[in-house]
């Protein structure tokens, strides 16, 4: 294409140039063929009537050769053959009217040859007269009244060498456009092939990237300008494809980590269980164990699974007018149903008649998680402070905080990830990590934004913000 482009810009610049330089050589010649009337003009005089022109065959050479002569003709106003040149054997073409102005048109010479001709009509001037127009005078000027005559000539020389002049002209320019284009064409290719080789680097280099080595990034030498942003946005690409296999990496290790560990607690139990079947005290204790066990499995499992169609996009909410402060009492008193008298207390700061728009059940599902995580990490005896208030407009603000052990920023930035933990030696088997995810997880599916953060005193706060329900109707029952 931009061969192509080039080829016409070349094609469209010579027809320019070659046009005015045809139309400059073709007035040239035309103004030689002016200057040569002019001559015969100035040799013409009239007086009482009569016509004199100061000519004889060998004053001008050029119309009296025998090879390739010039022609002449004039003729009075009435169409008489007044003189022709020696070798004019007829009458040349002529134009009807009379004008000083030249009419030039292409003809055929006597004998055969492309010529051009040049007429035009003059008034001979009188014997003593001095005119700038050597001697000529306007026939429109011709009084009807004198016996002055108006004369019409005709100057026609053959075109071969004009011909051949355009000819070889147009030659060039065919040769020189046809020779540009074959360079821009190469210059063109090259500049291609040096311009994608780069690309083509940044192919190979991608071409060998697979889930083994996602560590590596996309390296060029001298990176052009244009791919500069090709080549970060490929590295930052690779960059979330690294971070993404090793979630899932950590993922499948921790998976399998919560699974092992009430496996093999459950195995162990079925041993002993079947070495001392009689104990019956035994075995019904083995029996509470295994149920408590499986509890905790089914709701690993049953959290995956939330969690994973969350993340797929398949989980539904069905969001309607809800009471904000009847959800938290209700999660609060589910939440502490085993508590005992040095577990954290908790202290509502809301109004009994903030409506939110929210799906009740799963906003009770992000506020149980919420406060199983202040309740474990609350030293004994501790104080929850849960606090809502709205902007005076369509968005309210739930605070939930907490005196928590100091996190660093790459805790809190890795809070919602799924079953990471502060202890990497996962030494409590009470929780799997997977309740700040689901957290995450399902107020991006109400709509909610929610922030992790910890005070410079130690305190450490969820943030919910969300939009308060349009109308202050009756809320939905909890």
């Amino acid at each position: 294409v931009l061969a192509a482009g080039f080829a016409g810009l070349i094609v469209g610049a010579g027809i320019y140039a070659e046009s005015l330089l045809r139309g400059q050589v073709t007035g040239e010649f035309d103004a030689a063929s002016l200057i040569k009337a002019r001559s015969l003009v100035a040799l013409t005089e009239q007086e009482g009537g009569q016509i004199e022109i100061d000519w004889e065959p060998g004053d001008l050479p050029e119309y009296d050769r025998p090879d390739r002569p010039e022609y002449f003709q004039i003729w009075l106003d009435d169409g008489t053959s007044l003189l022709r040149s020696s070798r004019l054997d007829r009458d040349l073409p002529r134009a009807p009217g009379l004008s000083l102005d030249a009419a030039i048109s292409d003809v055929r010479l006597p004998d055969g040859r492309l010529g051009r001709a040049l007429q035009l009509a003059y008034v001979p001037r009188g014997p003593g007269e001095d005119d700038e127009d050597d001697g000529a005078l306007d026939p429109a000027t011709l009084d009807p009244d004198t016996d002055m005559r108006a004369l019409v000539l005709v100057v026609a020389r053959d075109r071969e060498r004009l011909d051949l002049l355009l000819a070889r002209m147009r030659l060039t320019f065919f040769g020189v456009g046809a020779a540009a284009m074959l360079l821009a064409a190469a210059l063109v290719w090259r500049a291609l092939v040096s311009g994608f080789r780069p690309i083509e680097a940044i192919a190979s280099q991608v071409g060998r990237l697979d889930a083994e080595n996602l560590d590596a990034r996309i390296e060029l030498p001298r990176t052009p300008r244009e791919l500069a942003p090709v080549v970060q946005q490929l590295n930052a690409l690779l960059d979330r494809l690294e971070g993404s296999f090793e979630r899932e990496r950590r993922f499948t290790g921790n998976v399998a980590h919560e699974l092992r560990t009430p496996i093999a607690e459950l195995r162990s139990l079925s041993e002993v269980g079947e070495r001392w079947p009689g104990d019956t005290e035994t075995v019904t204790g083995f029996f509470e164990d295994v149920q408590g066990i499986a509890g905790r499995m089914e709701r690993l499992v049953v959290d995956l699974l939330l969690l994973a169609r969350c993340q797929a996009g398949v989980e539904t909410a069905e969001c309607r007018p809800t009471n904000l402060r009847k959800v938290v009492e209700s999660t609060w008193s589910r939440s502490t149903a085993r508590a005992s008298d040095e577990s954290p207390r908790i202290r509502l700061e809301m109004r009994d008649d903030l409506v939110v728009e929210s799906d009740p059940d799963k906003l009770g599902i992000i506020l149980t998680n919420l406060f199983d995580n202040a309740v474990s990490h609350s030293p004994p005896g501790s104080e929850i402070r849960c606090a809502a208030s709205t902007d005076g407009g369509a968005t309210f603000l739930l605070n939930i905080t907490n005196p928590s052990e100091p996190l660093s920023r790459e805790d809190l930035a890795n809070l919602s990830e799924p079953f990471w933990r502060k202890d990497a030696a996962r030494s409590s088997g009470d929780h799997a990590g997977l309740g700040l995810s689901l957290v995450s997880a399902l107020a991006g599916l109400l709509g909610l934004d929610v922030d992790f953060a910890q005070e410079p005193d130690g305190t450490f706060g969820a943030r919910l913000a969300g939009r308060v329900a349009r109308s202050a109707g009756r809320a939905e029952p909890e």
